[in-house]
């Protein structure tokens, strides 16, 4: 999904990395606050797409199993740390998933009458896996 949102606009992908971009405004005394939608200029507007069509991503890019996970979700970031935690977990879990990973990848055999197709896959799904927890 990484790659697919960098390669479709990667402006999109520092907004779900970092968060929305804020709309302030400063004031003659150098102070910030945060601009009403009133007074919004077509540069406030592109902004505030931005993290729209992050969530639009997002959303058409899980299944719907997840739609109720994300639904209470207000920005593209909120969405992908609520799916990063519901599929990679917490440290425990990465860890006890990577040690039963690698387990499976060492005690890799042929199983009785299996087809090397099957093999092949069975393999590089694992391979895949933990390329995936970044191993």
């Amino acid at each position: 999904m990484e790659h697919y949102i960098k390669s479709t606009d990667y402006e999109c992908w520092v907004i779900i990395q970092k968060g929305p971009l804020a709309i302030t405004v400063t004031d003659s005394d150098g102070n910030s606050a945060v601009k009403s939608e009133e007074s919004y200029v077509e540069a406030d507007y592109r902004k505030v797409e931005k993290n729209s069509k992050a969530m639009s991503i997002l959303q058409y890019g899980i299944g719907e199993q997840d739609i109720n996970r994300i639904s209470g979700c207000t920005s593209a970031k909120d969405i992908w740390d609520t799916l990063i935690l519901a599929y990679e977990g917490m440290s425990q879990v990465k860890k006890q998933r990577n040690d039963l990973l690698m387990q499976q990848y060492e005690m890799f055999n042929m199983m009785k009458d299996e087809s090397i197709n099957y093999l092949s896959c069975r393999f590089s799904s694992i391979v895949n896996e933990l390329k995936g927890q970044g191993r």
